[in-house]
């Protein structure tokens, strides 16, 4: 009678709650990050791939769904700390309870959700140019350098180019508009703001079909020029402010289903141009200035002084470099600069100061290797680092898709 009751006692305590599911994004992809230097996208030692899921689960791959005995990867990272083949062989092995994740996972059918394929597609890579092509490059650039305009690669080993004619205020417009032609290939970056450019020179823009971001600002292109930009299927950055853009402008945007950011602060546009548009682009981020004060000038140079040669600065030879303009003697000085402006953060403090900002990540958002700080770039006010200057561009051209990865949220 006592062993009846004392195993009524048994039925009637609660159930143990079963083990909870596994969630690669959430416990599983922290732990096989760490595997990547060595099996990633550069590296593959021993021929094993651990970031994408053919080299996980296709033929000769390291897991056997639902059978973590039979599962290379499992067996790997569950060997001695003194044998040699242990995983992963450099650094601190893994804990007890990331061990028992990862065998949680296989035995519950290892559910994937490659992450990482995405962020291998270089978006600055263009296709290759003909010799023709590459001539009429050529000429264009020089052309361009007699007007004092230098497109720069936007990154090493790239044919892409960044334009930046605002400098030259005034002195540019429609005319040198004319003179991208040749460029069409490889310009992907435009920024016309505060020349004398009208629809005529935007007529030029709107034929360059690899323009991801277009800053004509404070000119004079009106609801017409806007037309012009129907190709450009690329584009997802334009700025409009201080133009005489309307409503009837906007309705020429509705095609551009790759735009993303639109600046219309000083327009004459309303609320319901600015409705229908977002009703045809849903993803389109608007901002209208509403939420500025004042709205500063461009800054100046932070120097007056070339910080290569100790000669007196020319505002026409200048580097924006994360939210810093730096001033130079010549365009040699400059394009040294570009190549590398953490080497010369002893001489402007301003970017030393930079510099020395605290990262919010320790781990590079592109490749998951260690951050270097002094490649680095500002998202939305925060330091943002990576492991070496080539990743920073992929970041730069779209940093939207690297907000969930950083911890910021929407």
């Amino acid at each position: 009678m006592l062993t009846l009751q004392i195993a009524l006692q048994f039925a009637l305590l609660p159930a143990a709650a079963p083990p909870q599911d596994v969630d690669f994004l959430r416990d599983v992809q922290p732990i096989l990050t760490r595997c990547y230097e060595c099996h990633g996208p550069e590296v593959q030692k021993g021929k094993m791939r651990l970031d994408v899921d053919r080299g996980i689960f296709e033929e000769d791959g390291v897991i056997v769904r639902g059978n973590p005995q039979d599962s290379l990867l499992f067996e790997l990272i569950s060997l001695p700390a003194d044998d040699p083949e242990v995983m992963p062989n450099e650094g601190d092995l893994l804990t007890r309870e990331q061990i028992e994740t990862i065998r949680r996972w296989i035995e519950q059918g290892a559910p994937y959700v490659d992450t990482v394929v995405a962020e291998e597609v270089d978006p600055l890579a263009l296709p290759p140019l003909s010799a023709e092509q590459a001539a009429a490059r050529d000429a264009a650039l020089v052309a361009l350098a007699e007007r004092g305009i230098h497109p720069l690669p936007v990154a090493q080993e790239h044919e892409a180019l960044d334009l930046n004619a605002s400098l030259l205020r005034e002195k540019a417009g429609d005319a040198e508009a004319q003179l991208l032609s040749g460029l069409e290939p490889v310009l992907v970056w435009a920024n016309f703001s505060g020349t004398v450019l009208t629809d005529a020179g935007l007529a030029a823009l709107g034929h360059c079909g690899e323009l991801r971001r277009l800053n004509v600002s404070r000119t004079k292109v009106t609801d017409a020029g806007l037309a012009e930009l129907a190709g450009l299927t690329e584009l997802t950055y334009l700025n409009l402010y201080g133009t005489a853009v309307t409503d009837a402008g906007l309705a020429q945007l509705h095609g551009l289903k790759g735009l993303e950011k639109l600046f219309l602060w000083d327009t004459p546009v309303t609320d319901e141009g600015v409705e229908r548009l977002l009703a045809a682009l849903p993803g389109l981020r608007v901002n209208r200035g509403a939420e500025l004060v004042t709205i500063e000038p461009p800054p100046g140079p932070v120097n007056t002084k070339c910080a290569f040669t100790g000669k007196d600065a020319n505002p026409e030879f200048t580097s924006e470099f994360e939210g810093l303009v730096v001033a130079f003697c010549c365009g040699d000085c400059k394009a040294k600069f570009d190549a590398d402006p953490a080497a010369f953060a002893d001489e402007i403090p301003e970017l030393k100061a930079k510099l020395a900002a605290k990262p919010i990540n320790d781990k590079c958002p592109i490749s998951g290797k260690p951050i270097d700080p002094a490649h680095f770039s500002t998202f939305e006010g925060k330091t943002v680092a990576f492991c070496c200057p080539n990743c920073k561009p992929a970041f730069d051209a779209d940093p939207e898709k690297f907000r969930e990865k950083l911890g910021l949220g929407d």
